[in-house]
C-alpha cells in the first residue's frame, strides 16, 4: 500500500483535522432544525403512499456540513502543495449551491445538468491535475493517453455520472454518508500525504454526520450529495494523477464501483421501459432492500460490499479489476435477493406486490 497514511504525513496532523471537522459536523448537527429553517432547507414527508416517508420535517444540512469541513481542510498548512485549492474550493461550493437551489426551488434536471457539467468544464479547463489525461489498467503494457478535449470529456463524463450516481443512492439513512466514510478511508492510502488533513478533516464529519443522519435529525439534500460528488471525484482524480506507479484506474473506479453500478441497471431499465433516466422512483438497489427487509437492517451488507473489495485492492496491488468483478456479482447477487419472490409463512413463494 501507498499513500498518505503509509508516508510522511504525521498523525497528529491527521487526528487533528479528524477533530475538527467532526467538531463543524457536531455543530451543524446539534443546531441543524434551526439553521434549516432558517435557510428554507426543509424536507416536508408526503402524504401515504409518496415517496418520502420519514416522520418529521428533517433539514436538509448535512451538506453544509460537508462543504464546511472541505473548506476548513484547505486551509490546513501544507495541503496545497501540488492541489489546486481555489478551483477546488470552487467547483464544491458551486455544486454545493446547486443543489441548494434544487432543495429549495426544484431545479429542473436538465438545468442542473447543463449548470454542473459547464462548472465542472471550467474547472478542469484550468486545472490538468484535475482531469484524465491517460489511463492504464492491468496487464497494460502502455498509457492510453487522451488528446486534451478528448481527456475533458472524458473526465466530465465520469464527474456527471458520479454526481448522478450518489444522488440517487442517498435515499436512506446512513447509506451514502457510509459509503463515503470508506471513500475517505480509502483515499488516505491513494493520496499524496500532503493531502491527508484535507480527507481526514472530511471523513471527520462524515463521521458524526453518520450518526445525525441515522437518527434522522437531518439529510444531506442534493447540496450534500453534488458536493460530495465533486469532493469525492476530484480528489479521486487527482489521486489518481499523483499516483498510478502504485495504482491501476480499475482501483479509482471500484471505490465508487457499488452506486455507479446501481445507477447503469437504473438508466437501462427505465430506458427500455420508456422513460427517462430523471424519473423519480422506487426501484433503486435502497427501496427493493428496505422492501424486503426494513431498514436499516441491510446497511451493514452495503457497506461491506463496499469496503471489503476496496481493502483487498489495498492490500494486494493489482487486483483492481478482479475485485470490480466481485463487487458486481455481489450487488447483483443482493439485488437479487432483495426482488426475488418472498416465502408465505408456510414456506411457499408468493409474488412480490
Amino acid at each position: 500500500m501507498s499513500g498518505a497514511l503509509t508516508g510522511s504525513a504525521p498523525v497528529l496532523a491527521v487526528l487533528g483535522a479528524m477533530a475538527a471537522g467532526a467538531g463543524i459536523a457536531f455543530v451543524i448537527g446539534h443546531s441543524a432544525d434551526r439553521i434549516g429553517r432558517a435557510l428554507g432547507l426543509l424536507d416536508f414527508p408526503d402524504p401515504a403512499g409518496g415517496r418520502k416517508l420519514h416522520a418529521r420535517v428533517t433539514p436538509l444540512v448535512g451538506g453544509l456540513a460537508v462543504l464546511l469541513a472541505a473548506l476548513a481542510g484547505l486551509l490546513v498548512p501544507g495541503v496545497g502543495a501540488g492541489f489546486d485549492r481555489a478551483w477546488f474550493a470552487i467547483a464544491a461550493i458551486g455544486l454545493f449551491a446547486t443543489g441548494v437551489a434544487d432543495d429549495r426551488f426544484g431545479l429542473t434536471a436538465p438545468f442542473r445538468l447543463l449548470f454542473a457539467t459547464g462548472l465542472l468544464a471550467l474547472v478542469l479547463l484550468q486545472v490538468p491535475d484535475f482531469r484524465l489525461a491517460f489511463l492504464l489498467f492491468e496487464g497494460q503494457r502502455e498509457l492510453l493517453v487522451f488528446p486534451t478535449l478528448a481527456g475533458i470529456g472524458f473526465t466530465l463524463l465520469c464527474l456527471i455520472g458520479l454526481l448522478n450516481a450518489v444522488n440517487m443512492a442517498d435515499g436512506k439513512n446512513g447509506l451514502v454518508i457510509g459509503q463515503a466514510i470508506v471513500w475517505a478511508f480509502v483515499l488516505l492510502f491513494r493520496l499524496p500525504p500532503e493531502q491527508a488533513p484535507l480527507v481526514a478533516t472530511i471523513g471527520g464529519a462524515l463521521v458524526v454526520l453518520f450518526w445525525f443522519n441515522w437518527h434522522g435529525r437531518l439529510f444531506l439534500g442534493d447540496s450534500g450529495s453534488y458536493a460530495l460528488s465533486a469532493i469525492f471525484g476530484l480528489i479521486a482524480i487527482h489521486a489518481w494523477n499523483n499516483g498510478f506507479a502504485a495504482m491501476r484506474a480499475s482501483d479509482v473506479a471500484l471505490i465508487f464501483a457499488l452506486p455507479v453500478y446501481d445507477t447503469i441497471r437504473l438508466i437501462l431499465h427505465r430506458l427500455a421501459s420508456g422513460r427517462t433516466p430523471f424519473t423519480p422512483g422506487r426501484d433503486h438497489l435502497h427501496h427493493y432492500l428496505h422492501a424486503r427487509w426494513g431498514w436499516p437492517r441491510p446497511l451493514p451488507w452495503v457497506l461491506l460490499l463496499v469496503l471489503l473489495p476496496n481493502l483487498g485492492a489495498l492490500l494486494v496491488p493489482g487486483t483492481g479489476l478482479f475485485w470490480l468483478g466481485v463487487t458486481l456479482v455481489g450487488y447483483l447477487a443482493l439485488l437479487r435477493l432483495a426482488t426475488r419472490p418472498a416465502p408465505e409463512p408456510g414456506g411457499v413463494p408468493h409474488p412480490r406486490r
